[in-house]
């Protein structure tokens, strides 16, 4: 873990994104490709036999969809204060996502004609649930809420089956109390190649959504075109700002949260002190310790960087060029930074907000766009799952009023046949 100054900082930060550093995936794209062939070819047959032996099954699959019995079964596995506090983050995740809902417009001029924008719901989506190195229900309501607030008909949610080729109780609760329709025990490149082109057990959706490792990122790419897809997911991300040493057993803790998730995963603390980063740093070799997933975080340690800024301005500048997944602003007057932000996913704001509270609870959503993504990307949210349609009605006096400008116009690029279509009504 290194100490940078500002202008060593940025010469590492741009070699190591240039380099690919946030995930290259042509190291594993023949085994996606092969994948996808195979789907293709076979269908669930290929399904079932790739989540038999990438799963690392027992047994092989006897059926994908998770019956009425198994979401019941799963409350009874499950202590009720974990339902409880899943409900609870479900209605401040409805109650944010709830203002981004879009409305319709019209409009009517004076002389007849009609212009406006109508919405509507994608049909059917597929909700991508990793599994893995940890289960994640909070990543069941971050997919599944926006998605039913928009008007989905149909959600599909697909998630890796342990290895007795069940699912995670707490998943299938999640799911259940955010209504998703069908739970599918399948996950990896293998389970977005049936979304993308459907099987004889899955069926062929829209639009799918969802946070995976590399094979999952690199399949939806590959489907894009044939479905819409959300954004590829990189490592996880953090850009801590601290000002003040006393502030640096936080600044650490923020950072483990991260370290924490995967080998990939990215920690940045920046500072216009030298000494703060340097306490920081001390603070993050004796808590790691005490973390169950040292291990991880033994590996994500070589993705940690430490930044010396040389004030507000260069702060500002390196906020907006890293573009982070989250940023945390951790001081107590953070305003006038928070309205010189351009490019985050999510801002915590204050002493008292970590990022923890936005990746469960608050109610904004956690699919997050990263590795600089931020500098053109949203977070997930209703507009993901929605499309909207223009109207136009012209009367014939409007249309004739335009009927010159149309002319020059369709004359300039040569298209005589469009022209044709408006005075042929004149």
């Amino acid at each position: 873990m290194n100490v940078y100054t500002s202008q060593d900082a940025f010469t590492h930060f741009t070699s190591r994104t240039s380099s690919g550093h946030l995930e290259s995936h042509t190291d594993v794209f023949p085994i996606v490709q092969k994948i996808q062939s195979d789907i293709l070819r076979d269908r669930d047959k290929a399904l079932f036999s790739y989540t038999t032996s990438l799963d690392r099954l027992n047994a092989p699959l006897e059926k994908l969809r998770v019956s009425t019995d198994e979401i019941q079964s799963a409350y009874k596995e499950v202590s009720p204060e974990l339902v409880t506090a899943l409900r609870n983050a479900k209605k401040n995740i409805e109650d944010f996502h709830r203002h981004q809902l879009p409305k319709n417009w019209e409009e009517k001029t004076p002389y007849g004609s009609r212009l406006g924008i109508r919405y509507q719901p994608i049909e059917i989506v597929g909700l991508y649930v990793p599994g893995g190195r940890a289960v994640y229900p909070s990543t069941v309501l971050m997919n599944a809420i926006p998605a039913k607030l928009a008007g989905v008909s149909q959600t599909i949610m697909v998630t890796p089956p342990r290895p007795d080729g069940t699912i995670h109780p707490s998943l299938l609760v999640a799911a259940d109390l955010c209504g998703v329709d069908v739970v599918l025990k399948c996950g990896g490149a293998q389970a977005i190649f049936a979304l993308a082109y459907g099987t004889e057990g899955v069926p062929k959706v829209d639009k799918i959504v969802g946070p995976g490792n590399k094979y999952v990122t690199l399949a939806k790419q590959l489907v894009y075109g044939q479905v819409d897809i959300d954004k590829p997911a990189g490592p996880s991300e953090v850009l801590v700002y601290v000002e003040d040493s006393a502030q640096a057993a936080i600044a650490a803790a923020e950072l483990i949260a991260q370290l924490e998730h995967d080998p990939d995963a990215i920690a940045i603390g920046i500072s216009p002190s030298e000494s703060v980063l340097r306490e920081i740093f001390r603070e993050v070799m004796i808590q790691k310790t005490a973390c169950s997933r040292e291990a991880i975080i033994d590996q994500s340690l070589r993705n940690v960087m430490l930044i010396v800024t040389e004030n507000k301005d260069d702060t500002i500048a390196w906020i907006n060029r890293i573009a982070s997944e989250h940023l945390v602003l951790l001081v107590e007057d953070y305003e006038p930074i928070l309205n010189r932000v351009k490019h985050a996913g999510a801002i915590f704001c204050g002493l008292y907000s970590p990022v923890t509270i936005g990746d469960y609870y608050a109610g904004s959503n956690h699919v997050l766009p990263t590795g600089t993504t931020a500098r053109f990307a949203s977070p997930l949210g209703v507009s993901d799952f929605v499309k909207y349609m223009s109207v136009v009605s012209y009367t014939k006096e409007m249309l004739s009023a335009s009927a010159s400008d149309l002319k020059i116009l369709t004359d300039t690029e040569g298209f005589d046949g469009h022209y044709r279509a408006v005075s042929i009504r004149l």
